[in-house]
């Protein structure tokens, strides 16, 4: 009965996580095509492998680090058809086993965050940091943004709900396992992740 209330609690999660996604993501290809640019189709393309993943794939219990990588790969390829003024997007990753099994949905919110709050018209302050590490039982995320500034950011009654939710599946599937720690400052927004274990309590 304990599995299946935690079940269905992470059923309401990923409800939640996987519309505010797709609302993000039209809201790219509605930009590039009022633009007219050529990348529009390229961008439908990428979304349809996104949405496909977030559809069917984060439905299992846990997938593999490289799965999750991938996804995380064409979302950032995928944004950067849009967000011109965020240049300096990097990806560091030392995985010692692709196979690492975890749980799906976790990383890709906290990406979109900081897509989404890290724009601005400075583009030389612009800038996506993202360091991923696996070794033996420990995997590592730590994720860096600029912050746009007052006057640039657009206010949104669903902000915050990815890092709520991811919070709150990390207390259902990595209870005593996991550490979730975020840094702020005028100029920057930063989360770091921390899991002990390849294994969900699932």
């Amino acid at each position: 009965m304990k599995n299946n209330h935690i079940q269905m609690q992470l059923t309401s999660l990923r409800s939640q996580i996987n519309p505010h996604f797709l609302f993000n993501s039209l809201n790219v290809i509605y930009a590039l095509a009022l633009d007219k640019k050529d990348e529009t189709q390229d961008a439908i393309i990428q979304l349809s492998d996104i949405l496909r993943y977030v559809i069917y794939d984060s439905s299992s219990k846990k997938n593999s680090l490289q799965d999750e990588i991938t996804l995380l790969k064409n979302y950032i390829n995928f944004n950067k058809l849009r967000t011109q003024n965020i240049k300096n997007v990097e990806l560091h990753i030392s995985v010692e086993d692709n196979n690492f099994m975890l749980y799906p949905m976790l990383l890709l919110p906290l990406v979109e965050n900081s897509f989404k709050h890290s724009i601005t018209k400075n583009t030389n302050n612009s800038f996506i940091n993202i360091q991923l590490k696996q070794e033996k039982e420990v995997f590592e995320f730590c994720i860096e943004n600029n912050k746009s500034t007052k006057e640039e950011s657009i206010p949104n009654k669903y902000s915050g709900i990815g890092l709520k939710n991811i919070k709150d599946s990390l207390k259902l599937i990595y209870p005593e396992e996991h550490k979730f720690i975020i840094t702020e400052n005028e100029k920057t927004f930063k989360v770091s992740l921390s899991l002990t274990t390849s294994k969900p309590k699932t």
